[in-house]
């Protein structure tokens, strides 16, 4: 099938090109940390199908190498300078570098990326895989339609993989609930665990909740909604402690709390992992704390949950208001009883 939409007819059980050992590039050459985040359950998936691939990843994140260091099935991580723009010769030196392998398959798994589309279509590989979009059909040899896929983000990359590479029809692509999970090692818990005791005098016997202030644009909440919102939580559940997830460079928002800080994003998760709730807005932190263990609420009030929720156990987005944080802390406080 060469440059043509899939159907449920045509598409094949599983492409010829999946062999054993097969060699996958996942092109997507976001700086994000939470889009970074999104693409887990794509690997998990690939590498539960294809337990034997060899899979490639082309980003722009500065966290994904650490993202993805526990998936065995990642051999590498191919990381574009974070602002290209300013370090040309090392952005073209890593597309080189890309460029000089031939891949078996390539998946662009944005429908709305012309950057991911256009390096899709210049790279090397024998099978070129995305979803349907306006200008840019060429790229790819098997398209996807979107208008079936999951609205999730961290959904319809498993959908196309499950769609294009494995012929399931859109029914059967759609049907299992995927999870984010940066997979954390026990010792990496323990560490997690290790720095709340630290934070807290050695005292975790009570609920310990985390909470991260910063966020981009309009989905920031004021820091005196934060404070509203602790205090109103301190009432309605007097035993919990509190600590913050504050910024790499370690600037407290909220300055009365404990605050763990840090530049490896792995020792972030496992700190969140060690309380019972993370709470922030939705950012790339939020999907972090959503690929652990904890029940990680995410409070929207601009983007649409349906696309960005955190996805994994019982964590979950919350609708907020600027106007009531005393109606979010009650909302919390049930969901922690």
């Amino acid at each position: 099938m060469s440059r043509a939409e899939t159907s449920s007819a045509a598409a094949p059980a599983v492409r010829p090109e999946l062999g054993a050992g097969a060699s996958i590039l996942i092109c997507r050459p976001n700086t994000r940390l939470g889009n970074t985040v999104l693409l887990t359950p794509l690997v998990e998936e690939l590498q539960h199908s294809l337990p034997e691939a060899q899979i490639e990843i082309l980003t722009a994140c500065p966290a994904a190498a650490e993202i993805f260091q526990e998936f065995p099935a990642v051999r590498r991580v191919h990381a574009l300078p974070f602002r290209g723009v300013r370090h040309p010769l090392n952005y073209l030196r890593t597309l080189l570098a890309v460029r000089r392998k031939r891949y078996d398959v390539i998946i662009d798994p944005c429908p709305n990326s012309w950057t991911a589309r256009f390096l899709t279509h210049h790279l090397a590989g024998g099978l070129k895989v995305g979803f349907t979009i306006p200008r840019a059909e060429q790229g790819v040899d098997v398209s996807v339609p979107f208008q079936d896929a999951p609205r999730h983000m961290g959904a319809y990359p498993v959908y196309l993989a499950r769609r294009a590479l494995f012929g399931l029809d859109p029914k059967s692509a759609r049907a299992d609930e995927v999870t984010l999970n940066v997979r954390l090692t026990d010792a990496e818990r323990e560490y997690g665990r290790r720095e709340v005791r630290r934070l807290l005098g050695g005292e975790m016997h009570s609920p310990v909740i985390a909470v991260a202030t910063h966020a981009t644009g309009s989905k920031r909440f004021a820091l005196g909604w934060w404070q509203r919102l602790i205090d109103e939580l301190h009432t309605r559940l007097p035993a919990a402690r509190f600590i913050e997830i504050r910024p790499p460079a370690g600037r407290a928002s909220l300055p009365a709390l404990p605050g763990f800080s840090s530049r490896r994003t792995r020792e972030v998760a496992a700190v969140i992992d060690a309380v019972q709730c993370f709470v922030c807005a939705d950012s790339g932190l939020m999907h972090l704390g959503a690929a652990t263990d904890t029940l990680t609420a995410g409070l929207f009030k601009v983007t649409l949950p349906q696309l960005y929720a955190p996805r994994r156990g019982r964590s979950c987005a919350l609708e907020a208001s600027d106007a009531a944080p005393e109606a979010t802390a009650a909302r919390l406080a049930q969901m922690l009883r």
